[in-house]
C-alpha cells in the first residue's frame, strides 16, 4: 500500500502543465437581412451556439477566407471593389487590395505561400496577391474555356488544394445568347497549378456549380448547384458525380464548407420562410442531414475553422 499512498500524495500536490484543446468555429457572411442593404461577417460553434456578429460590411460581402495561422478573416466586397481583412474578434479592419477590382465574388488563401486568390466576375479574371496586398497580379485572365457557351464568366467561387498544389474554380454560362428564363444555365469546374498554368476542365456542364470545396485526402470535390438545387460531389478527376442532397422546392443551396476532421459538410440553404435560410450539415457521404441554425438572409460563403487554444489546468484538490 505504500506505493499507492505515495502516488496519492504526489497527485494531490501536482499542478498539471498547460493543456491544449481544439476550438471549432464556423465563420460566414450573412447578407440581405434585415434589409437588402445589410451584411455581416458572423461566427458560431458548429452546433449553432455561441453566435456572434463580428463585422458590419454592408451587402457587398461575397466571399470569406480564414488564415488560422495569423488569426485573420479576409473577405471580398463587391460594392466597395475591395478585399479586406480583420482579426478573429472583428478588430483591426484593413483594406489590402483596392485597385483593378470590380465585382470580387470569392477569395481563398494559400496559407503555406502567404497568398490570397480572388475571382472577379465582372472582369472575368482570377487574381492573386500577397496577404498584405502587395504583388497583385491576374494569373488567369480568361477563366472560361474557348467556345464553351454564351456570356461565360468566372462563376464566382474558388478552392485551394494545398496538398496537390492546385487552384479550382467554377464558371457560369448560358445555353443560348438570350440568357433568358428559357435558357439553360450551365457551368464547369476547372483547375490549374497555383500560378495559373496547366488549366484543365474537370467537370463539364453538369448543372451549374457554385460554391466549391476540395478534400485532397479523400480525393473529392464538393459543390452546391443553386440552379438545379442540389449538393454534389465527384472524384478529383471529375468522375463519379454523386448527388448528396437534392434540395427541391427551389430552396437554393448557397455557400459550402468542409469539416474534414469530423467528417461533415456544412452549407447554407434557402428555407420555406421568405428571405430566411438555414445553415445545415450532413456527413461527407450525404447521410443524416440536419439544420444547425436558421434565420439568416443569404450566406454566400462560410468556413469551418479548427484552432488550438491554450487552456491551463487547475491543480487537483487535496483529499
Amino acid at each position: 500500500m505504500k506505493t499507492l499512498v505515495i502516488s496519492i500524495l504526489l497527485s494531490s500536490l501536482f499542478v498539471a502543465p498547460a493543456a491544449y484543446a481544439d476550438v471549432e468555429q464556423l465563420y460566414f457572411a450573412d447578407i440581405f437581412l434585415p434589409t437588402f442593404s445589410n451584411g455581416y461577417i458572423k461566427r458560431m460553434k458548429p452546433n449553432g451556439t455561441g453566435f456572434k456578429s463580428l463585422v458590419s460590411t454592408g451587402d457587398g460581402v461575397r466571399g470569406i477566407a480564414i488564415n488560422p495561422v495569423n488569426g485573420e478573416i479576409f473577405w471580398s466586397d463587391a460594392n466597395r471593389h475591395a478585399i479586406s481583412k480583420t482579426n478573429f474578434n472583428g478588430k483591426n479592419q484593413k483594406d489590402i487590395v483596392m485597385s483593378k477590382l470590380d465585382f470580387v465574388s470569392d477569395v481563398d488563401i494559400d496559407v503555406e505561400n502567404n497568398k490570397i486568390y480572388w475571382s472577379d466576375q465582372s472582369q472575368n479574371q482570377i487574381g492573386r496577391a500577397n496577404l498584405d496586398g502587395t504583388e497583385q497580379s491576374f494569373i488567369i485572365p480568361s477563366p472560361c474555356p474557348a467556345n464553351v457557351g454564351f456570356f461565360c464568366t468566372a462563376g464566382g467561387n474558388l478552392a485551394i488544394d494545398a496538398v496537390n498544389k492546385k487552384l479550382y474554380w467554377t464558371t457560369s454560362y448560358c445555353s443560348d445568347n438570350s440568357c433568358s428564363n428559357t435558357s439553360t444555365y450551365l457551368g464547369d469546374i476547372l483547375r490549374s497549378d497555383l500560378d495559373g498554368s496547366k488549366i484543365e476542365t474537370v467537370i463539364k456542364a453538369i448543372g451549374r456549380p457554385s460554391s466549391i470545396q476540395v478534400d485532397p485526402i479523400g480525393k473529392k470535390i464538393y459543390w452546391t448547384d443553386y440552379v438545379n438545387d442540389v449538393v454534389r460531389r465527384s472524384n478529383l478527376d471529375g468522375t463519379g458525380v454523386d448527388d448528396l442532397f437534392v434540395v427541391g422546392k427551389n430552396n437554393n443551396p448557397n455557400g459550402l464548407t468542409l469539416d474534414l476532421k469530423n467528417g461533415y459538410i456544412y452549407w447554407d440553404q434557402d428555407g420555406n420562410v421568405q428571405d430566411r435560410s438555414c445553415i445545415k450539415r450532413m456527413h461527407l457521404n450525404g447521410k443524416h442531414p440536419e439544420n444547425i441554425k436558421c434565420g439568416f438572409g443569404n450566406v454566400p460563403d462560410l468556413e469551418f475553422v479548427s484552432t488550438t487554444a491554450h487552456r491551463p489546468l487547475r491543480s487537483r484538490p487535496a483529499d
